[in-house]
């Protein structure tokens, strides 16, 4: 797994995040986490039957994708320190003015902290 996505990563840094992006869901998630998919393109986590949260590695970095199902809320106006990220329009609700879904980009150990911040928002059970 680890040498088919260091051969996508664009460099040894992203190679790094992705490691330890992988390990800190991994542990911090344990208790929500059944079950895992492990494919070409990254690494999916389940809860209860349902995806809540993707890592997906690409020519340029991670992709982080939180589902509607991982249970966070995101603030419009909340800015992240990371590559970029995407608040997915479909997720709003206007009820609670928030988000309910989300991707990042990150692939610097700089984006590490803003990363697992985002991670720990995500409840531990479901």
């Amino acid at each position: 797994m680890w040498e088919r996505y260091s051969n996508k990563l664009p460099n040894s840094e992203a190679l790094k995040v992705l490691r330890e992006v992988i390990d800190y869901i991994s542990k911090k998630l344990e208790a929500r986490i059944d079950d895992t998919d492990v494919w070409r393109e990254g690494v999916a986590f389940f809860s209860k039957g349902k995806e809540f949260l993707t890592v997906e590695v690409t020519t340029k970095g991670l992709r982080i994708h939180f589902y509607p199902s991982a249970g966070v809320f995101f603030n419009g106006q909340e800015k992240f320190s990371v590559e970029r990220f995407n608040l997915w329009k479909s997720s709003y609700r206007k009820a609670s003015g928030k988000y309910r879904a989300m991707t990042a980009w990150v692939s610097r150990e700089m984006h590490l902290p803003a990363i697992k911040k985002l991670i720990d928002m995500i409840p531990t059970s479901q």
